[in-house]
């Protein structure tokens, strides 16, 4: 009798990304360099004539604090870089040393993408975060994750195809779906202090017939215009009557693709059914 396999939950491991330990080793060895050299600096100071003893201690001060620095900076950098994520057709997992963390696309409500570094001001998303919901903390993964624009594509498109008919089904059954945002100021204010996770959120309720944002609740037939503008990052959403619905930047909706897909969608289930019914 033949032994039938079955299909784990998370599905297939598509690939695992991990953080390179280049710049944490070239911390360390600038460190010990560092302070080596602070230390030569000072048994300098006891064989040469003592013309100008505070250059020779304030040289080796200078030094060991740059390299108790560097050495400091490896052990930070070292703890930031040490999750592992394996990512599966169904999911994601996180790992730390002897734990896993494996979390369903399905149950991921907010899915944070942010700017930082050198790319800051540019609105690229060089960051990823993901939580179930408000209740938990955010997984951060930056982009010294080795490979991490392919993790970043990778984990997006899965989520979308994951997620989405949940969200649908959802929709369909006369519920309500939740899509966290943080306002514009909110978004650059954490781009300037860079204190990134520590959100304030504001809830976007969506059905299968309206929009609710700020308290104003919007009938989705009354929406005409969906601007992406590349320009200044934002999403603007306008009714008929060139009323502004929602504006604000794109990458502070949490969730953004799965957002605007999901909006689309029953724009278009709108518009066949005021067709059909003008035909």
């Amino acid at each position: 009798m033949a032994t039938q396999h079955t299909q784990p939950a998370t599905g297939e491991l598509i690939k695992t990304f991990r953080h390179g330990k280049f710049f944490v080793y070239f911390l360390v060895v600038l460190g010990i360099v560092c302070l080596a050299l602070a230390g030569f600096v000072v048994y300098l100071s006891t064989i040469a004539p003592q013309k100008n003893p505070p250059l020779f201690f304030g040289t080796a001060g200078f030094l060991a604090f740059c390299g108790v620095c560097g050495l400091a900076a490896s052990v930070w950098q070292k703890k930031l870089r040490q999750p592992s994520y394996e990512v599966y057709e169904n999911g994601v997992a996180q790992i730390v040393g002897s734990q896993r963390q494996y979390t369903p696309f399905t149950d991921i409500e907010d899915l944070y993408l942010f700017s930082s570094g050198q790319t800051v001001m540019s609105g690229m998303a060089t960051n990823l975060a993901y939580r179930r919901n408000a209740g938990e903390p955010f997984k951060w993964i930056s982009q010294h994750l080795s490979g991490y624009m392919d993790f970043q594509q990778l984990f997006r498109e899965l989520y979308l195809r994951e997620r989405q008919p949940v969200v649908l089904e959802t929709l369909a059954r006369g519920g309500a779906v939740t899509f966290n945002y943080i306002s514009t100021g909110q978004v650059w204010r954490k781009r300037v202090s860079g204190k990134f996770l520590n959100i304030t959120t504001q809830p976007i309720v969506m059905t299968r017939d309206a929009l609710e944002v700020q308290g104003q609740k919007v009938p989705l037939s009354s929406l005409r215009n969906v601007d992406l503008n590349a320009w200044s990052e934002k999403v603007v959403i306008k009714d008929a009557a060139g009323n502004t619905v929602l504006s604000t930047i794109g990458l502070g909706i949490l969730g953004l693709d799965l957002f605007l897909n999901t909006l689309s969608l029953l724009l278009e289930q709108h518009q066949d059914a005021a067709a059909r019914q003008s035909a």
